[in-house]
This record gives structure tokens, sequence and C-alpha cells, in this order.
């Protein structure tokens, strides 16, 4: 692997803050194509992306450091730092996500449905800040078996033990997070899924990978705790908060009348505490809405042209 800087003439580049700025610019443009999905327009991105990169380092900071804060304790600066590395998704994922509740209430967009668009380009960012992760050496994996396949033997200058065949769990989180981030992509634009369901699938899956990893990690995650460490508890409640979202869901939708259409998906006229119904895809809100247009131009149009001829009519009778 490349050590942390790649070297480029005079300019050293900091591989870890380039691939979690590349994953804050996906998770940006994917959000683009997931919103009209969702039934919510593509200024989505617009109105939540800086609170959302803003909180989220702030609280994945902050999550880190308080579990290691041994790091920090001789020089607290170091905690502005933040290209050196030293984040905890979970934190983010809480500081990201109360900023986002704030902003939504603000500007009146269904929670849920923002949650729905947003699950498929979280994944996406998380998947490339795990490359970050990779050149940079952190999160690095427990040492493999000989003979496994995949191992990977880091260089001396970055975070992993140098020398050593590890676990790529870098990788192999990263690509189960582009997985579910195409999947998940893919099951908001059918159109099927109630409101919520999509973000509690996020949660649900992006805890249980985290968990599944966290039995290949190799780096210090804090003390555990009833054979846990404080990571994977907090996978564990993630994955747990998802499956709660899940199910509400589908009580949701189970309540609701058949062929209702209750919960408007769209974000216009959809309330907080309606019912929920089938979110149409981008296309169809669009060709519903220039069907509207045409309608009410229809209906403008009848109506002068009655005036029209009740004037004609008024004139007739007066000459």
């Amino acid at each position: 692997m490349w050590p942390y800087d790649l070297t480029l003439g005079p300019l050293a580049v900091n591989l870890y803050g380039i691939f979690t700025a590349l994953g804050a610019a996906l998770g940006l443009w994917a959000l683009r194509f997931s919103a009209p999905c969702a039934g919510l327009g593509t200024g989505l991105a617009r109105d939540l992306g800086f609170w959302l990169i803003l909180w989220g380092l702030i609280g994945a900071r902050a999550a880190y450091a308080a579990f290691n804060w041994a790091a920090f304790a001789g020089s607290p600066l170091r905690l502005l730092e933040f290209w050196s590395g030293g984040f905890m998704f979970q934190g983010g994922l809480l500081g990201g996500a109360g900023a986002a509740c704030l902003a939504l209430r603000r500007k009146k967009i269904p929670v849920l449905a923002a949650g729905d668009a947003l699950g498929p380009a979280l994944s996406l960012g998380q998947a490339a800040g795990r490359a970050g992760c990779l050149f940079a050496g952190c999160c690095y994996g427990r040492a493999a078996p000989q003979g496994f396949p995949f191992a990977l033997v880091f260089p001396e200058g970055g975070g992993a033990p140098p020398g050593k065949p590890l676990y790529p769990v870098q990788a192999m989180e990263g690509l189960g997070l582009l997985v579910l981030s195409v999947w998940l992509f893919r099951l908001l634009r059918a159109g099927k899924a109630p409101r919520g369901l999509v973000f509690g699938a996020y949660l649900a899956g992006a805890g249980l990978l985290r968990l599944v990893m966290e039995a290949f990690r190799g780096d210090f995650r804090g003390q555990p705790f009833l054979g846990l460490a404080p990571t994977a508890w907090m996978a564990l409640v993630t994955a747990a908060a998802g499956a709660v979202v899940i199910a509400a869901a589908v009580r949701r939708r189970k309540a609701s009348p058949a062929g209702s259409g209750g919960d408007a998906g769209a974000g216009r006229g959809g309330g907080f505490g309606q019912a929920d119904r089938f979110r149409p895809a981008g296309r169809d809100v669009l060709a519903q809405e220039g069907q509207e247009v045409r309608d009410f131009l229809a209906r403008e149009e009848q109506a002068s042209q009655e005036g029209r001829e009740g004037l004609e009519g008024q004139e007739v009778r007066e000459g």
C-alpha cells in the first residue's frame, strides 16, 4: 500500500483527506438522483449539504476523541487536525442527523422522505471514505492467517503495523457499502417501499455490516464492555434502530386503507402524520406535475371561452 502522504514533487497530498472530500462529493451527487425518487426536489442536496458535512465531521471527530482521549490529552488542539484522520462514523451519523432534522423542519420537508433519499447517498459516501482509511492505514484489520489470498501488507509511515499480512477490512467494508448503496437506490427507484423503509434498511444494513467487520478489526476501538468494543455496541444500536424504522414503515403501510395514497412521499402535500402510500419514481412525479399544469391551463381556457361567449350574448341582447 502507499504511505499516508502521496508526494507529487514538492507537494505532499494527504490521501485520507482527498477520499474524505471525495466521499462527501459523491454523496451529494448521488442525492441529486435519489431525492426525486423519494418524491423530493433535487435541491435537497443544496439545502442539507453544508450542514450534513459540517456536523457530520464534528460528530465523527467528537465520538472518536471520546473513545481515544489519550491521543489528544497532551495536545487538545490536535482535535482540529481533521486531515490527520480519526473519525467514528456513528458519531458522524448522529451529528449529521441532528443538523439535518433541524434543517428539514425549518424547510417543512418530510423527515422520513429525506431519510429515504439520504440512505443510498450516505452509503456511497461511506464507501469512498473507507478507501481513505485504506490508504491511511487506519481502521486496519487483525493478522490474517498464512496463505490468505487477499491479505494486505502496509508500509512504514501509515497507521497500520507495517510488514504484516492483515485482513483488508477497509476494502471489505467499502465494497459492502457500495453494494448496499446500489441495492438501496434500486429499492428506492422502484417506488414500492413505504416511506421510511429505505432509510431503515440503510441503518440496518450499515450497522450489521460494521458489526461483522468488527470481528476482523485489529486496531484499538475503546475498552471492551461485555465482550464488545464501544464501536461494536454503536453498530448494534444502529442496526436495531434500522429494524425499528423498518417495522414502523411496514406497520404504517398495513394500517393505511388499501389504495388510499395517503402519505405523499413527494413532499408536496405530504405531512408528518399522514398515512403511508407508495412513492412514485422521480420521472413519474414530473409527468404528474406536467399533467396537472396542462389540466389547469385547459380549465382556464374553457373558463375564458365561456366568459367571451357570455359577453357576446349580452351584446346581442342589448343591440
